[in-house]
């Protein structure tokens, strides 16, 4: 394209000659440096370049891009990302963009639809291993060569060492091919992120449109986060990888690795539209479609419009939430997100007719009831284990227990609900289908504690220990046998934790009290083999917080008094330990935590955030409701915090300010464990007293006089 009156002349020692293209974050121009190389020579827009934070997501993005080289990705030949305008110059891609071969030509098929796949995938592979995420790969940032596609502009994409660089009530991103992490749990983006773009991308291919296109960037969003992808049309082999890339929760997508090979064995006639459907219709009506879509889309959303999107999680205390999904349902408008045929309801749950009812305390993953892709489960606790429909409040099912079962534990990316039960010789799992409550596998395994599910490659394992608490077991949550057997210790006792789907054991020398030794040790443990690897080994008490990517946040107590004093921020690879002292009240319990903001209640029901770098206290709110849970924290800077307290009040507050949003007057059922929450949606599920279960929609709560 020719270039406009308002366009430079010269960048660096580069010369402008033309427009290649441009979108919301620049212009990319088609230039030669003074010895004659031809490069595409990206300027950020001036409005952008005056924001500092742009600029040093801009900077971000030259560094991470200089790490990445690849046969199939284009290399950073120079870059001033401190210039008046920062522009970044990359080898020069002759082809067409993936966009405009199929808005001029039609969808790929056969041998041309798997080079792209197969290249890709391979361009994925080289990214990733270079510790980034791209985080925008669109049909308009592939170019096809003569020698294969590339990959191109890394506008957004960030370092998978979790250096975020964000903007509070900001998305970035084109949401036609955004993973539903992006935005509902923008911490979690990763690789994942990337498969699932890859297979927007492989769909624009063959049909010439995203899975999830719409009218607006709005609901195409809502689509991408809660409803089926439209493949209508697509072979059934390619189909099935493809769904599985698109899958909502992002520890259900293959990783790159499998994806490649998967791509690379499937036959050229496997790739395309099945046989009898009829070839989309595409040309330059469309290609007008898809640059708005594209252009309008990748600049700035505001997080307040999809900010209802939440996310869902266990009903239980020190779980590491993730995003979920309200699978499918039909609403009348994004703004509704409830669960289909949603109505307020108020339960009571299903008895197992074990005549008891237990509480098993100290263990940080089992749950009287749980949520899982926009599914709700329970069991445990004197209650049978079963599929409760999050919408009527209806039984889908349930299945009758000869013992007692304990807790439910998880759910595997194999569609495999996990639960442990006590017998006389010790503890049982057993693993049953998520859609018809059949059993699947049981297990007996030792007597000691049980922790979470990891992912190890493309499956899932129960983390727990032996027949004592030294001595670790893996076993795979689709067929119920042990995968490995670890001795993590021979002088402490330790417990099984599962963070961001990873294995840890925290150890201590076992019955210390106020004013006794204290120590604790952490060891990472290697998904494959159980191998422990020494994180931290300090005289203190220590528990563990938070995993985020290679860091694990800690709450470090005094060793007489045992009352918290700091946040211990470790760094898994180094080792490198940062102490942020803490001035807590002696009553105060501190529960929740998010990447930046730590959440301490005390028995009172006061309420206190502090910044988790500094220590520094945010705010301080009186809730006047005694006894609270940890926050149940949904995903997004501005969504609200969640708490129970026993009788089944729930209150909400404000993250920013803790200003009391609503609070719910108590429903009876003082007794029984405690409380536990959840959200699908804006449906929010409690479980209070020994079997009660209630929802509301958390826009018109039932409030307190």
């Amino acid at each position: 394209m020719a270039l406009g009156p308002a366009d430079p002349e010269r960048m660096g020692n580069y010369r402008i000659r033309g427009r290649l293209g441009a979108g919301g974050m620049g212009v990319v121009y088609d230039a030669l440096s003074d010895a004659g190389r031809r490069v595409a020579l990206k300027v950020v827009h001036q409005q952008y370049a005056d924001d500092p934070d742009f600029r040093a997501r801009f900077r971000q993005e030259v560094e991470a891009a200089r790490r990445v080289s690849g046969a199939f990705t284009a290399a950073v030949v120079d870059a001033d990302p401190d210039g008046p305008r920062p522009w970044m110059a990359t080898s020069y891609i002759p082809g067409a963009t993936l966009q405009h071969r199929v808005a001029e030509r039609g969808p790929l098929q056969g041998q041309e639809l798997r080079s792209l796949a197969v290249g890709l995938a391979e361009a994925l592979r080289d990214i990733h291993r270079a510790g980034v995420v791209h985080r925008d790969l669109k049909p308009s940032n592939v170019v096809l060569g003569d020698d294969g596609p590339r990959v191109i502009d890394f506008g957004i994409s960030r370092a998978a060492d979790r250096r975020t660089l964000t903007t509070t009530g900001r998305l970035m991103g084109t949401p036609p091919y955004m993973s539903p992490e992006q935005f509902v749990a923008p911490q979690e983006v990763g690789p994942h992120t990337d498969v699932f773009a890859l297979a927007a991308v492989l769909v624009y291919a063959v049909s010439g449109k995203s899975p999830f296109e719409a009218e607006n960037a709005y609901v195409t969003a809502y689509r991408v986060v809660h409803e089926s992808p439209a493949l209508g049309g697509l072979a059934p082999d390619l189909r099935r990888i493809v769904e599985q890339c698109l899958a909502k929760d992002h520890t259900r997508r293959p990783p790159v690795a499998e994806l490649l090979e998967r791509f690379r064995i499937l036959p050229a006639d496997g790739y395309g539209l099945a046989p009898g459907t009829p070839a989309p219709v595409t040309g330059r009506r469309r290609l007008r479609k898809a640059v708005w879509v594209a252009t309008a889309a990748g600049t700035v959303l505001a997080a307040a419009a999809v900010g209802a999107v939440l996310a869902s999680g266990p009903l239980s205390p020190r779980h590491p939430r993730t995003a979920d999904t309200l699978g499918s349902h039909t609403p009348s408008s994004p703004a509704s997100l409830l669960p289909k045929g949603w109505k307020a309801w108020d339960r009571r749950l299903p008895a197992d007719h074990s005549g008891f009812v237990l509480s098993r305390g100290g263990q940080v993953q089992q749950h009287t009831c749980l949520t899982s892709a926009g599914r709700l489960y329970c069991g445990g606790n004197g209650i049978a284990v079963s599929r409760i429909d999050p919408g009527t409040g209806r039984t889908v099912w349930q299945r009758p227990q000869k013992e007692v079962v304990d807790a439910l534990i998880g759910v595997s990316r194999q569609d495999t609900v996990v639960t442990v039960s006590g017998t006389s010789d010790g503890e049982r799992l057993r693993g049953y289908g998520v859609e018809d409550g059949r059993q699947r596998w049981s297990a007996d395994i030792g007597s000691a504690g049980q922790g979470g599910i990891f992912h190890s490659g493309t499956s899932d394992l129960l983390l727990g220990q032996s027949w004592d608490e030294q001595t670790f077991v893996a076993v795979d949550t689709r067929t119920g046998r042990t995968q490995w057997t670890r001795r993590v210790s021979r002088t402490l006792s330790c417990a099984p934790y599962v963070l961001d789907h990873r294995p840890y054991a925290v150890c201590d020398p076992g019955g210390t009290s106020a004013g006794g030794p204290n120590r604790t040790a952490i060891f990472a443990l290697s998904a494959g083999t159980g191998r422990p690897t020494g994180i931290i080994d300090e005289p203190h008490a220590l528990e563990l917080m938070r995993a985020q990517g290679d860091r694990l946040v800690l709450l470090k107590s005094d060793d007489k008094t045992l009352d918290v004093t700091a946040l211990l921020h470790v760094d898994i690879r180094t080792r490198k330990v940062r102490e942020v002292p803490l001035a807590l009240d002696n009553n105060q319990h501190c529960t929740g935590m998010t990447a930046t903001v730590l959440y301490c209640v005390s028995p009172n029901g006061d309420v206190s955030a502090i910044d988790a770098a500094t220590g520094r206290g945010l705010w301080r709110r009186a809730t006047l409701l005694a006894d609270l849970t940890e926050p149940l924290i949904p995903a997004g800077p501005d969504a609200p915090l969640y708490f129970a307290a026993p009788g089944g009040s729930v209150l909400s507050l404000e993250r920013a300010s803790g200003r009391v949003r609503w609070r719910t007057e108590p429903r009876g059922g003082f007794g029984g464990p405690p409380p536990e929450l959840a959200l699908i949606g804006d449906a929010l599920y409690e479980r209070y007293g020994y079997d009660r279960l209630v929802t509301l929609d958390v826009r018109h709560p039932p409030t307190a006089a």
